[in-house]
């Protein structure tokens, strides 16, 4: 391992060297490079001296680099093999599975679990509306008996109908008893003429579902013979 980083170092040496050397060589100051490349000074001396981690991240430095070969005339892939930069590069694969740091997968329970709590309160929130609905609306009522607009010669009716459990029916504003299932049957007293029957049925907090029928007694001719 020890043999592997002095060689390695020893490497990174000889590529500096050998761009500082070029340069020398063709007496070339490093501000006359800066200008004519548009590379900051320092990042120059950074190359030179193989102080990589002063050269900015990502693939600034091997631009540099090979800016910088390209006009002292070096051969670029040569001497990128022999920078880290080279090693940055056989490590980039686009299509390489890419590891989520931990906050990353902190985000995927939080956002479950809002939408778990969206998903329970709008439930809640349904059951409320359609129970507050269910409470005020009004109950069903069907009356059986009698057909609307009825004629007959009696003065004693049986009103019979269907309503809700736990409902209060009157007729004509007379309370009547209803069994359980919400049926009831009612003996009514009529007279000679148009008799007008108000039926109603209603819940405790609901609003009230009335239902009319009029009924004509005529006289009974036989009866009165």
């Amino acid at each position: 391992m020890t043999g592997f980083t002095l060689k390695k170092l020893g490497i990174e040496q000889k590529s500096g060297e050998k761009l500082k050397t070029t340069r020398l060589k063709r007496r070339i100051t490093l501000a006359d490079v800066s200008k004519k490349l548009k590379i900051r000074t320092e990042y120059l001396i950074a190359l030179e001296q193989e102080e990589y981690g002063q050269l900015p991240s990502g693939v600034y430095g091997r631009k540099f680099l090979k800016e910088y070969c390209r006009f002292l005339n070096l051969d670029y892939k040569s001497l990128l093999v022999l920078t880290p930069f080279n090693e940055d590069k056989n490590k980039e694969n686009p299509f390489s599975q890419k590891i989520l740091r931990k906050h990353k997968f902190l985000i995927f329970p939080k956002l479950v679990r809002n939408l778990i709590f969206i998903i329970l309160f709008l439930t809640c929130l349904l059951y409320l509306l359609i129970y507050f609905r269910h409470l005020i609306s009004p109950p069903n009522l069907s009356i059986e008996y009698p057909d609307k607009n009825l004629v007959t010669t009696e003065l004693i009716l049986q009103v019979r109908g269907q309503s809700d459990p736990e409902t209060e029916i009157k007729i004509n504003n007379t309370s009547i008893m209803s069994a359980q299932d919400g049926s009831f049957s009612q003996e009514i007293k009529l007279k000679q003429g148009l008799n007008k029957l108000t039926i109603s049925a209603k819940k405790k907090y609901g609003q009230e579902n009335i239902i009319q029928r009029q009924i004509l007694v005529e006289e009974n001719y036989e009866q009165a013979q």
